[in-house]
């Protein structure tokens, strides 16, 4: 019991996987595996498409960044510009409290500065507007110097080896009067950690986690963007530094230490800030950068994946009603007729379709082997009465040559016999010459008739010469016995009989041999004609 249940379950099974209804729907799925395959190369097409943009954004972000750098200049040497040429500039009465309050009022107005003052003719700070302020380094004390010598707007340059929110650059302007004598300079201190490198206006497609550096020709990051996140403990991986040093602009795909999968897109742009180029390196995780593509991707797929089921479920419906069920009507037919069954048909409408005219073609097939069969019993039955009606006559021969035999044969020979036992009592020589000579007409009348007997079971001319030369001997003979006159008209056999074929399995030696004991004239044929 338990074997036959996993036979049953395992045909089940065989039915589910191999049958039709499945490889229709395997042909289903099939059709939509190039809309699966255009959907993936379009998501993929997309991503490259992002990373295309992802690098030009970091050129334009460099290019914006430097024309934000030059007019980060321009303004702070006009500002300066501004304070050192106005006719009333405190410094140049020697009245450091209103030069103090002028400062500061500029300052307050310029948020972008880190520290705005002013240095005396010695290079001396006499005004700071950041109460903070630290005293000059001796970097800036050589900066003020120069501001001195020039005579000229001067633009500093921002210190390399530290860290980019605690370096800053400075401007610088000499004060003079009309003479030419130098009074001092107004500086301003400006710090690139403290402001965006792209001005007050973020950039609008600035995506999430994603991250602006600027690096000098060393390596050192001159600024970093954005402003608001903590970059104490984030360091640029020394392999991608070396490469945006190394390329004007490209493309890297690494991972950071403290982060994951990132794509670091750089491209180089002019600083006046540091001497050189400085290389500016836009980042963002790849799962940010190909969030849209990714998210795009799957909803494209759960459509697909909606759209392939119910491809699958109007195929499984259709299917059947198209095609399954008409095959398994089919089936049940075949077996049906492989059974015995032939009154075994589809059922089905004719239809003129390929699996239409199958049907067709399968129900004509089981009415012709209907048909045959029919045909097959009637042959039978007409072959048993044949053989029944051979029997009948081969015992009605046998009766007439057994009754022949008898009446004729017999007594002649019996006359025979007694003439010869009557030769052996009489002596008398005439006599017996005239009995010898009774029984030797008896014995010629006896070979007569068996030569006339065997003539009539199969005369040796149908082995001979054939059948149409046998009939006319025999219709001949025949119609001398009787008296008639006789036509016969024959159609040319292609070739002679089979040798088995003989006219005695029917029932007479030959066709026009009278049958069944009667007489000559009951034996007569339709091919024979009366005189008239």
């Amino acid at each position: 019991m338990p074997c036959c249940c996993m036979r049953r379950v395992l045909k089940v099974i065989r039915q589910a996987l191999f049958g039709l209804r499945s490889r229709l729907l395997l042909l289903i799925a099939l059709a939509c595996a190039p809309l699966l395959f255009w959907t993936l190369y379009t998501a993929w097409e997309e991503r490259g498409r992002v990373l295309a943009n992802w690098q030009a954004r970091s050129r334009t972000l460099a290019e914006r960044a430097a024309r934000q750098e030059q007019r980060l200049i321009e303004d702070t040497h006009q500002m300066l510009q501004v304070l050192a040429l106005a006719e009333t500039f405190p410094l140049r009465a020697g009245n450091l409290k209103r030069c103090k309050k002028l400062v500061e009022d500029f300052f307050a107005t310029h948020p972008q500065y880190a520290d705005l003052g002013v240095i005396d003719a010695k290079g001396v700070v006499v005004v700071n507007a950041a109460l903070s302020a630290a005293p000059p380094s001796p970097a800036e004390q050589e900066f003020f110097t120069r501001v001195l010598a020039r005579t000229s707007f001067t633009v500093g340059e921002l210190p390399l080896g530290g860290v980019a929110t605690k370096a800053t650059v400075k401007f610088g302007y000499p004060i003079s009067d009309q003479s030419g004598q130098v009074w001092g300079a107004v500086f301003a201190t400006y710090d690139p950690g403290c402001e965006s490198p792209f001005g007050s206006e973020p950039p609008a497609t600035f995506p999430r986690q994603a991250t602006w550096t600027e690096l000098a020709r060393d390596g050192s990051i001159v600024s970093r963007y954005p402003l608001d996140r903590d970059w104490a403990d984030e360091h640029m991986p020394e392999a991608i530094v070396n490469t945006a040093l190394s390329q004007r602009q490209g493309l890297i795909e690494a991972t950071p230490p403290q982060g994951s999968r990132t794509f670091y897109a750089f491209a180089f742009t002019r600083s006046e800030f540091v001497p050189g180029n400085i290389v500016g390196v836009l980042s963002v995780p790849k799962s940010v950068l190909y969030a849209a593509p990714d998210e795009a991707l799957a909803h494209n797929l759960k459509r697909l994946a909606i759209a392939i089921c119910g491809a699958l479920a109007l195929g499984w419906v259709w299917s059947n009603l198209l095609v399954v069920g008409r095959v398994k009507a089919l089936v049940d037919a075949s077996e049906r007729l492989a059974e015995g069954d032939l009154s075994a048909r589809t059922g089905l409408r004719n239809r003129s379709d390929e699996l239409g005219r199958l049907t067709l073609a399968f129900d004509r097939m089981a009415e012709n082997f209907e048909q045959r069969e029919h045909e097959r019993h009637g042959a039978t039955q007409k072959v048993q009465i044949l053989s029944q009606r051979v029997v009948e006559v081969q015992e009605t021969e046998r009766r007439k040559i057994a009754r022949e035999l008898h009446d004729e044969i017999g007594q002649t020979l019996t006359v025979a016999e007694v003439s010869l036992q009557d030769a052996l009592k009489d002596r008398d020589k005439v006599k017996l010459e005239q009995r010898l000579e009774r029984s030797i007409k008896a014995v010629e009348r006896v070979l007569e008739q068996v030569h006339d007997l065997s003539l009539n079971l199969r005369p040796s001319m149908l082995d001979d010469l054939g059948l149409e030369p046998a009939l006319r001997w025999y219709i001949r003979r025949q119609a001398e016995l009787v008296g008639l006159k006789t036509q016969f008209h024959a159609e040319p056999l292609e070739q002679r009989l089979d040798p088995i074929i003989s006219p005695d399995q029917c029932g007479a030696p030959l066709a026009g041999q009278p049958r069944c004991g009667g007489t000559e004239q009951e034996g007569r044929f339709s091919s024979f004609d009366r005189p008239r």
